[in-house]
């Protein structure tokens, strides 16, 4: 047999066992021929192989196989629902280390990464159930495979990412397999082998060599540093490897004199009096100041030197795979007390703001992916820029393109019903209707040609009322009462008002009125029907369409109230509910804003802007408003049904209320607004509020609104946080991001936590936005 074929089938050999062990890195061949003749090849191949960087060989669902004797790396991104930190504990550590320390991987290693807006963190390790773990701490699951991959190669510091949809893109992926004509782990090897070469030229290392006596690590200030890079911590809590660790620093104290210290510690640990773990620590900068070095250190509890020995190999391999065990250090684990914690946002799909965190990284939020229901209220006081973010809010929910005035999603994705008070909104609702583009209504009104039907009462398919619509018409009844100093209606004058509209629509009892009829509130119309050749004199049930004129109107309601008031066939509680009806229907009626057909032609355009300013100082304001905004809701509504049916989805129905103080002047408000919140959300409506003070929002309304946003002004921050602890009793977290808010900033909480928000705003903007007289 020539040598070229026993050096053939040795490769044949080597293939093969190197075939089995990457299809499952923990395999047993040791019975049989492999491991006399492929094992030691595999093991020359090995360590050529470990000479080499960090390779990925496979990509699993929920791992890759690396180039290191455990072969199998798992990881979690450290992140969460807030920017206020939420570390992991003493009891957390000492869990991990009672549960895992005679494992032989029973190590990690934490990365911290900081490149522009993009931040993120990261623990990998090879023992999967110590890593659930962690992850369980936080409710994190393992990060896929491809995931992995990518996040690796994030931290060679070769990557940029821009913004597209209001979320982070990379400009070099790599992406799942099957989406390429390669494979994860091939691109991978391509594209760390370019980005490896450039390390090599850019980065520098530094190394930790040894730990400061300090409480608290502040991940959040190591982010607020000016630098791009990546810190990698190894941790290892393996009970066999910190014995030989404190074995060695014998040996090396032996030859001074001095071992004492370090025998009382080799038995403590021994008897469990303590437990250690064993650090290493280096800082990969790209683009720093030498100037920053101390307190990355010092936010680290670690102390810095520069490292250009083995500078190659951290560069190449990373921690994942080497680090300069000359640098280790042990600690006692209550040093990793406080600190390891997730201090960004989750990002979310189909977001509808973005901006960038108290940390500068970039965060985005949508308030339905979010949360259990979508309302929101922006409290803050004049001067704090609440309109500006309002206005923002908007304009990024429907990509507002400032150079053309274009929304790009108006109509498409969302649809905007903006009540406005004081024409706060003016120059930015003209622009957009500057644009041809874009559908938009604006609506103005006063109490000159305002009509409301208070009893105009949608239907279904069948025919038969909407109840909730019916029961809307009747809170309302009692809201236009108490805006007048008047009860509301009591239980059996609701179930009588219900009832005479019931029966008056179902037997069409009602007075059948003529064109002339509308001369007096409905004066346009009126005009416009002449001019359409109808006879004055013409009963409206003959006039084509307009479908709200062949309705019954309240004196309609009134008359039969009065009929069922003297029946005796009935009983004396209910002849006296609707003798009640009658009374409070007609002092409504005497208001003339509610006896009429509707004046008010809600379009269903894309963007409606509706200016109350001019109702504001009356009474009645709350009622007319709730008017206005149940044609508006009746139009969504109905087209969101229509979407349902026809297996689409809706678009977002985005509901601003300017100056929301006004709307719960009336008791009863509250009420209704409840059940409103709860209906809205089938449809995807969005009511969003804006309030000056925290207690301009009853309780009862506040448990709807899962998000509330707060501007605070720098120089009443704590009277407002004092206003905030008093009104909503939040966590402690909240009050924390609170404190750390500044001027400008938003402060959102949320149901998944609480968070810092800064929007990136252009100097156009900022003019269109601008409300302030002083401010040209």
């Amino acid at each position: 047999m020539n040598l070229p074929l026993i050096a053939l089938g040795g490769m044949a050999l080597l293939g093969a066992y190197i075939g089995l062990k990457r299809k499952d890195p923990n395999i047993n061949v040791s019975d049989c021929f492999f491991d006399h003749l492929a094992v030691p090849l595999y093991s020359l191949f090995r360590e050529f192989d470990s000479n080499k960087g960090i390779i990925i060989d496979d990509v699993g669902e929920d791992f890759v196989v690396v180039n290191t004797p455990q072969g199998k790396l798992y990881g979690i991104e450290l992140i969460g629902g807030d920017n206020v930190p939420n570390y992991l504990r003493l009891e957390d550590i000492e869990r991990l280390v009672r549960t895992y320390k005679r494992e032989s991987d029973a190590f990690f290693v934490h990365a911290i990464l900081k490149q522009g807006f993009y931040h993120k963190q990261y623990i990998f390790s090879h023992n999967r159930n110590m890593l659930l773990a962690v992850g369980a701490k936080y409710n994190l699951k393992l990060m896929r495979g491809i995931d992995i991959v990518n996040a690796i190669f994030d931290l060679f510091l070769e990557n940029s990412y821009y913004i597209e949809d209001k979320t982070v893109k990379r400009t070099m992926g790599i992406y799942p397999n099957g989406s390429t004509t390669e494979t994860g782990d091939e691109l991978f090897r391509k594209l760390a082998r370019n980005a490896i070469y450039n390390g090599l030229r850019e980065l520098d290392v530094w190394q930790a060599y040894k730990s400061l006596p300090i409480d608290v690590a502040k991940i959040q200030e190591v982010f607020k540093l000016d630098f791009e890079g990546v810190v990698w911590n190894y941790v290892d809590f393996n009970q066999k490897r910190i014995e030989l660790a404190i074995s060695r620093l014998l040996t090396a104290a032996s030859w001074t004199g001095n071992k004492e210290a370090f025998k009382a510690l080799k038995q403590a640990y021994s008897d469990r009096k303590i437990d250690l773990a064993i650090i290493n620590s280096v800082a990969v900068l790209k683009e720093y100041d030498e100037s920053i070095i101390g307190s990355l250190g010092s936010n680290l509890k670690t102390a810095y030197v520069r490292k250009d020995l083995y500078r190659k190999d951290v560069i190449r391999k990373t921690p994942i795979k080497w680090r300069d065990a000359e640098f280790d250090f042990l600690v006692d684990i209550e040093w990793l007390d406080n600190y390891f914690s997730p201090i960004h946002k989750k990002l979310t799909p189909n977001p509808d703001i973005w901006g960038y965190d108290h940390v500068g990284a970039f965060v985005n939020y949508s308030f339905s992916g979010d949360n259990d229901n979508p309302h929101s209220v922006i409290i803050a006081r004049t001067g704090s820029g609440k309109t500006v973010a309002k206005q923002k809010i908007i304009s990024q929910m429907i990509d507002v393109d400032f150079a053309t005035g274009e929304a790009r999603k108006l109509g498409k994705e969302v649809k905007v019903r903006n009540y406005d008070v004081g024409y706060s909104d003016e120059k930015f609702v003209s622009l957009l209707a500057s644009n041809d583009k874009n559908d938009v209504a604006i609506v103005e009104s006063d109490f000159d040609d305002f009509s409301y039907n208070l009893v105009n009462i949608e239907t279904d398919e069948n025919g038969r009322l909407i109840e909730a619509d019916l029961q809307f018409a009747s809170d309302l009844v009692s809201v236009i009462l108490e805006s007048q100093g008047s009860a509301p209606l009591t239980i059996g004058e609701q179930a009588a008002f219900k009832e005479a509209v019931r029966k008056i629509y179902a037997t069409r009892q009602f007075k059948d009125r003529r064109v002339r009829d509308l001369r007096i509130r409905n004066k346009k119309l009126y005009e416009k029907l002449l001019a359409e050749g109808y006879d004055r004199n013409a009963h409206l049930s003959t006039v084509e369409g307009y479908d709200f004129l062949k309705k019954p109107l309240l004196a309609d309601v009134i008359a039969y109230a009065n009929v069922e008031a003297q029946n005796k066939q009935i009983k004396e509680n209910q002849r006296k509910a609707y003798e009640g009806l009658a009374v409070k229907l007609t002092d409504i009626d005497n208001l003339e804003l509610f006896s009429y057909f509707d004046s008010i032609d809600i379009k269903n355009s894309d963007f409606i802007s509706m200016e109350l300013n001019n109702f504001k100082e009356s009474p009645l304001f709350t009622p007319i408003f709730l008017c206005i905004f149940q044609k508006v809701y009746l139009n969504d509504r109905k087209v969101a049904l229509e979407c349902k049916r026809k297996g689409i989805p809706a678009p977002k129905l985005l509901y601003p209320i300017e100056e929301a103080k006004n709307f719960f002047r009336i008791p009863y408000f509250e009420t209704l607004l409840e059940k409103l919140a709860l209906e809205a959300r089938k449809y995807n409506v969005h009511l969003f509020f804006v309030v000056q003070n925290a207690d301009h929002i009853p309780v009862g309304i506040l448990k709807n609104l899962d998000t509330k946003i707060f501007l605070l002004r720098q120089d009443k921050k704590s009277d407002i946080i004092n206003e905030v602890r008093e009104h909503f009793d939040p966590p402690k977290k909240v009050l924390e991001c609170l404190d750390d808010t500044q001027q400008y900033e938003l402060c959102i909480w949320y149901a998944g936590g609480v968070f810092n928000l800064n929007f990136e705003m252009t100097d156009e903007e900022e003019k269109l936005y601008n409300t302030n007289p002083n401010k040209v």
